[in-house]
């Protein structure tokens, strides 16, 4: 029977002396590379000759980005762990107060979705995979965590020395302050992995990547034999395994916003006809367009109880604002828990029928976790409408997986997105 299993790894790391120490991390770091846009990308590679997007997102291509990496480790400017380690990541954070999440990264062994080890609840993009396997073929390595989720309330990862002891890297950016520690000390190895060791592990963040490593380890075992999934599962065989952040779903610094949306490039769609498409699914409450309409329309929204579908919207050349309310379906109607879901009506009631209904065709949909700046594109005339979401919560999140459904693109935003450019780990036998 297929168990999850978590081990530590040598990771490769920025050597502080290399890079003009350790303020010098802030300058290194990014995101993930898929929220990286052309500004973003700028300005990070502007940051530090040694930012991590030269790796992740290289202007000039994979090769490129492969002998930037190989570079830096003959330089020394990246070194190898001499030992194994878990990394505890910490991110300190504010969003309606102040929050601490708190994860281990280390090396998940890779496991197909068929064994119920691993769950995922977001389709993913042929096109996205090709491309980051192209470029772990090219650097062999995981240069970007997947984030992974687990039900543990019981086990709490903290710095052996405490709260207070100097983290190894400890960096601000985008208003997050995130530290970072080894863990060696076998009692606190152990306890890591008997806390997550044969528990479910679900997806939070980096579909892609989970799939793109299950593709590399697959196409590693081809070439050589002896690397099939009955192999000793040790650090000889580092591409059966991928770099995760792992947190418990119980961490009091779990925090899912709602990912908005703007509809774009509607072609022949009337505005007109498309309000009162909606008007006959939903129940609609208008509110006034004025300084804080925006606030209270959110307010409303996050009012709303779990038992309705919700939206706000805004629609371009109308003077209000929408509520758009209707019952949710319940599992027995449709035999399916994603069917009760905000996005599934988005996606079907809205973007489906609606939107087909009023003429709308080859919809390009643009989002992000600000409501402003979704609405902004229907105010700038780059958008004929927006929609504002309610979060999904973590309980519907692990209901989907558990019921092997996917939902759309973007459904969940975990917050904060986690930093690349900690912790590296690489593929290559050796």
């Amino acid at each position: 029977m297929a168990v999850a299993r978590f081990r530590p790894f040598r990771g490769i790391r920025f050597s502080a002396d290399a890079v003009g120490g350790k303020a010098a991390f802030d300058g290194i770091v990014a995101p993930p590379y898929d929220v990286i846009n052309q500004d973003a990308r700028d300005e990070l590679l502007a940051s530090s000759p040694y930012n991590v997007t030269r790796l992740i997102l290289n202007p000039e291509g994979h090769d490129v980005a492969a002998k930037q990496f190989r570079d830096w480790i003959s330089r020394g400017v990246l070194a190898r762990d001499d030992a194994p380690a878990f990394y505890l990541y910490c991110q300190d954070f504010e969003h309606n107060g102040s929050h601490r999440r708190t994860g281990i990264i280390g090396a998940l062994h890779l496991e197909p979705f068929s064994t119920g080890v691993v769950r995922r609840h977001e389709t993913t993009f042929a096109h996205h995979k090709q491309d980051r396997l192209n470029l772990t073929e090219k650097v062999k390595a995981n240069l970007s965590p997947i984030f992974g989720l687990y039900s543990n309330a019981e086990f709490s990862p903290r710095p052996e020395r405490g709260w207070d002891s100097e983290a190894e890297v400890d960096v601000l950016h985008d208003g997050v302050r995130s530290r970072l520690w080894t863990v060696r000390d076998p009692a606190a190895v152990a306890a890591i992995t008997a806390a997550v060791d044969e528990r479910t592990i679900f997806i939070a963040d980096g579909h892609h990547r989970y799939e793109t490593a299950l593709n590399y380890f697959e196409q590693q075992a081809g070439r050589e034999p002896e690397m099939g999934r009955d192999a000793p599962d040790d650090d000889e065989m580092p591409s059966a395994h991928v770099m995760a952040f792992l947190a418990s779903f119980e961490d009091p610094g779990m925090i899912i916003l709602p990912t908005h949306r703007a509809v774009a490039n509607s072609g022949g769609m009337d505005v007109a006809a498309f309000e009162r498409e909606l008007a006959a699914r939903f129940e609609i409450t208008r509110v006034r367009k004025d300084g804080d309409g925006i606030a209270r329309l959110m307010a409303m929204l996050e009012d709303t109880p779990r038992e309705v579908n919700a939206f706000g919207c805004a629609l371009a050349g109308r003077d209000a604002y929408l509520l758009l309310v209707r019952p949710v379906p319940t599992t027995t109607q449709t035999g399916s828990p994603m069917a009760k879901l905000d996005v599934t009506a988005l996606h079907s009631v809205i973007l489906g029928d609606a939107f087909t209904a009023a003429g709308g065709r080859d919809a390009k949909i643009e989002y992000s976790p600000d409501e402003h700046l979704v609405i902004r594109q229907v105010d700038d005339g780059l958008a004929q409408a927006a929609f504002l979401m309610k979060p999904m919560l973590a309980e519907q999140m692990s209901e989907i997986c558990m019921a092997n459904e996917l939902l759309p693109q973007k459904s969940t935003y975990f917050y904060p997105k986690l930093l690349t450019g900690l912790v590296f780990h690489t593929l290559a036998q050796g």
